[in-house]
């Protein structure tokens, strides 16, 4: 039977489900099993149920989609991947309930009066609002027969794909919202949460007053924690935590002394040049035409720039790891403020430039004036009304096509045409405020990293593979690595399609270590037989790092067992946090005195007015304590989140009449029972699915 069908007829799976994710127990069941699949089957990255995800249909979907993605490959490719494996599963709990997507209701989220959200995202106009035109165009190429590019076609029916998966879900949800209810006790919980209200007073003493040396663990230590939690660290796939040294390759004094003849051989080329601007473009340079002020120009040779003459070149100078060079090309008074109008036409087009020509030609020739062109014209609303006013506004508000002309070319009373990223403006200066003239310089600038040579990079290199050489164990690359301070470093559980590696970075580089991590040679304890290499990570062509990894540990898929629980960094302090609980429960065996512990102790005496259940403060044991405790009564110690504490309510618990009509909070439990539902539905379906990943064999 169908999952939404049985939750449907057992409104009790519905209530488990809720309650699982609300404790963060509802996460996807991913097993990496390589095993299953002979290696001849090069066309399969999964199964959901059985059914196969292929690797064809994957690629295609991440070309079709994704080609002009510049985010993380990887990245990219999780999302394909959690896209296969929803729409496997909301096909297969359709097909079990005989739900469906009609043609006509396929066209109507297409190019109907309510479009689906992934049409109305993909083809918003400026306005924010669906492209219309664009989407009727389209209907009207379909229909006879005119939409034949085969990307586009292609494009178009894995979109249709999308649609109805998104609909298909929608229609799956609803049909688990249909049994959600709020029945009157829960009306009557809620109601009690709120308005029941108690004052207390409470200490808290910090975990960290109990001693390391006092709390050293054992494996009863871990053993009993896991019994009393035993489903809190459960692995749904396995992970392992790698250990790895990072030698980064730093540039020498050679290295520098050559990355300054680089730009040094530039200077009498950037002098002489007959264009600057076609100088530096040629040699990667930059062209600025913006005139600087002080506080916005390199510091080491901003004075410089302020008091040589026109045409002087500045340098080599080092700013930041950066040999530079900077030619001075002009400096002006730079105004305070400027005041302007404008007309805005939207888009860069032919049409729009060709409308603004003819404002301008009607301002000039005495046709038209500026304010009322601007009111009838401007697509700029705002400005439009008071006839394109902008009033003043300083260097740097106005993007910088637009900022450009009103602070530094332009002069008051006269027209100009700007294209920026909002399309044609017509832009007249109408004053300029100069107070404390100031000048700017407008520059160009060449420069040169300093970056490790070759030598620098083998030499980095060799010491990463001496330091193969003498660690065949993770336990001896820890040694070897501390007697030429270098530091050890362990990753954060990591899983076979992981892409990122903490301080490494994400990226290809770091995918290579996570590949060999979980490579099946790869034993625990081994140390990578090759030293890994990581580019320059901004853009250089070197080698910024080598590094040496080990496998430290290896956490199996299922309960999680002593071994578990050591390689995890949060576990191992609840366990430490645990033992320190009981130490100071102990400690505090018998004490009622509330003033006396916190003078004991050197904390303070909190009084809390007012508590509700729904204010838990981070700390539920705590306040779940003081609404079970009566009046005056203190409690025996409470192992909380952030240490352990003694409570004591000061008044009784207010009893508020519950009122006959309860519709607020039927409503507040009905809305909270529907967001967990439509929050939490597709990872219950995950949870409940066999879902194999296989993904790591291919990348």
């Amino acid at each position: 039977m169908a999952l939404i069908g049985t939750i449907r007829k057992n409104g009790w799976i519905l209530i488990v489900v809720m309650v699982l994710a609300l404790g963060g127990f509802i996460l996807m069941d991913v097993m990496q099993n390589s095993s299953n699949y002979s290696a001849g089957d090069v066309n399969m990255l999964g199964k959901v149920n059985g059914d196969e995800i292929k690797r064809s249909e994957f690629d295609s979907y991440e070309k079709l989609v994704y080609s002009n993605s510049q985010g993380n490959t990887y990245q990219v490719r999780s999302q394909i991947w959690n896209y296969f494996v929803e729409n496997a599963l909301v096909q297969q709990e359709a097909e079990e309930t005989g739900l469906g997507v009609s043609k006509d209701e396929l066209l109507e989220l297409e190019f109907g009066t309510y479009l689906s959200p992934i049409i109305a995202e993909r083809f918003k106009g400026d306005d924010g609002q669906p492209n219309r035109a664009t989407l009727s165009g389209i209907k009207t190429a379909i229909e006879s027969g005119q939409f034949t590019d085969p990307t586009n076609r292609a494009y178009w029916s894995t979109q249709e794909k999308e649609i109805i998966k998104k609909r298909l879900e929608d229609k799956l949800t609803n049909l688990v919202l249909k049994g959600i209810y709020a029945p009157t006790w829960s009306a009557e919980m809620a109601f009690n949460e709120v308005n029941q209200r108690v004052d207390y007073t409470s200490v808290r003493i910090p975990y960290d007053k109990v001693t390391a040396e006092e709390a050293v663990l054992t494996d009863a230590d871990y053993e009993a924690f896991l019994k009393e939690n035993p489903r809190l660290y459960d692995q749904q796939e396995e992970t392992r935590i790698a250990g790895y040294v990072s030698i980064d390759v730093i540039p020498t004094a050679a290295d520098t002394a050559s990355s300054r003849e680089v730009v040094a051989k530039l200077v009498e080329g950037l002098r002489t040049a007959a264009s600057d601007s076609a100088f530096v473009t040629t040699n990667d340079g930059v062209y600025d035409p913006t005139y600087r002020l002080k506080a916005d120009l390199p510091p080491v040779i901003a004075d410089t720039l302020l008091r040589l003459p026109l045409g002087a070149v500045v340098g080599p100078y080092l700013d930041g790891g950066v040999w530079n060079i900077a030619k001075i090309l002009d400096r002006k008074v730079i105004p305070d403020s400027v005041r302007a109008r404008h007309i805005l036409i939207r888009e860069t087009n032919l049409a729009s430039e060709q409308r603004i020509d003819s404002l301008m030609t009607l301002i000039k020739t005495g046709k038209g004036r500026f304010d009322s062109l601007a009111i009838k014209n401007s697509t700029d609303v705002g400005s439009g009304a008071k006839g394109g006013d902008l009033g003043w506004f300083a260097a740097g508000t106005m993007v910088p096509e637009f900022n450009n002309v009103c602070f530094y070319t332009g002069e008051q009373g006269k027209l100009y045409k700007v294209a920026t990223q909002f399309g044609w403006h017509l832009i007249e200066i109408t004053g300029k405020k100069f107070i404390n003239n100031n000048n700017g310089v407008k520059a160009v600038y060449l420069s040169q990293r300093i970056e490790p040579g070759k030598q620098t990079q083998l030499a980095a290199k060799e010491r990463a593979e001496a330091l193969i050489q003498q660690s065949k164990t993770y336990d001896a690359l820890n040694t070897n690595a501390g007697q030429q301070k270098l530091t050890l470093q362990s990753s954060p559980a990591l899983k076979a399609n992981d892409y990122a590696l903490g301080m490494l970075g994400s990226g290809d580089d770091a995918r290579n270590i996570i590949q060999w991590v979980f490579n099946e040679k790869t034993k625990t304890g081994a140390v990578s037989p090759e030293v890994f290499s990581f580019r320059d990570a901004s853009g250089g062509y070197f080698d910024s790092k080598y590094v040496v990894v080990a496998l430290k540990s290896i956490a199996p898929k299922g309960s999680a067992s002593v071994a578990t629980l050591k390689s995890m960094p949060d576990a191992e302090l609840k366990v430490k946090n645990r033992k320190k609980a009981e130490i100071l429960k102990s400690k505090l065996q018998n004490q009622t005195d509330l003033a006396a512990i916190a003078t004991q102790w050197g904390v303070k005496v909190d009084t809390v007015s007012g508590a509700s259940i729904n204010q838990t403060g981070g700390e539920p044991r705590v306040i779940g304590t003081v609404f079970s405790t009566a009046k005056g009564t203190v409690s025996a110690p409470i192992p909380g989140n952030g240490g352990v504490f003694v409570v004591s309510p000061v008044t009784d618990i207010t009893q508020p009449q519950i009122p006959a009509e309860l519709t607020q909070y039927r409503r507040q439990v009905l809305s909270t029972n529907v967001t967990n539902v439509r929050l939490n539905l597709m990872n219950a379906m995950k949870k409940a699915a066999d879902i194999k990943d296989t993904r790591s064999r291919f990348f």
